[in-house]
């Protein structure tokens, strides 16, 4: 997700085509292209502009009016929610891909959940963040946890209070426990119980990407893979 104001200028987007298999948007202002993965301008009067990112979790309907129980959700067009293909990666898996990764140890679709922060990448395989829902890692001097809550809903945070990084593990369904403290921390990355819960410490949270491999390490050549 991107903020669409860059150097005073409110831009308006429409898909205007697909570049290495993503999405091209181009602006009505401009008529610049840009690429939708990187937030780049890649043609046009502003090539070489980026767009400001703006942090967002793919979350469940039951969630995410949980947390927002004031939050607005974008429907279909009324009367032609039919022509809506819901299933369509199936589909879309069996296709061929513009990027070469026979070097590497992943199919070129292998779905990924992509990092990049402290200078560095590292690409998540879904599966293995299905059967290893909580995930401690350091990327770029960065100490993160990855954690799953089941499906696409996948949070990441910076897991470092007041400077030390926290060691963590479930402590049941809905909670996360640090070893130092003995808090509690929610899906949101806060304290809701123990020492830092009084002072309303929350982990800050670290953008992610659910992506193709071959997508992911097009845009991210030094990526590596975690085992």
């Amino acid at each position: 997700m991107w903020a669409r104001t860059i150097q005073g200028k409110t831009l308006t987007f429409h898909l205007a085509g697909i570049h290495n298999q993503n999405f091209l948007m181009r602006d009505e202002e401009t008529g610049s292209f840009w690429q939708q993965v990187s937030g780049e301008c890649i043609a046009g009067s502003m090539r070489g502009a980026k767009l400001d990112q703006v942090h967002s979790n793919e979350l469940t309907i039951a969630r995410f009016t949980t947390e927002f129980p004031a939050g607005q959700v974008l429907l279909g067009e009324p009367g032609r929610t039919d022509s809506y293909e819901r299933d369509w990666e199936p589909g879309i898996d069996k296709l061929p891909t513009v990027v070469d990764t026979s070097d590497s140890a992943l199919p070129p679709r292998a779905l990924v959940a992509g990092i990049a922060v402290g200078g560095q990448a590292r690409a998540y395989e879904a599966s293995r963040l299905a059967s290893e829902p909580v995930i401690l890692d350091e990327l770029g001097e960065v100490p993160i946890v990855l954690w799953s809550g089941g499906g696409r809903m996948l949070r990441v945070f910076d897991r470092r209070v007041d400077g030390k990084a926290l060691l963590l593990a479930p402590a049941d369904v809905e909670h996360l426990r640090d070893a130092e403290s003995g808090s509690l921390w929610d899906f949101r990355g806060c304290a809701v119980e123990g020492p830092h819960a009084s002072s309303k410490v929350c982990m800050p949270a670290v953008p992610v990407l659910w992506d193709y491999w071959f997508d992911w390490r097009a845009y991210n050549p030094t990526t590596s893979i975690y085992r």
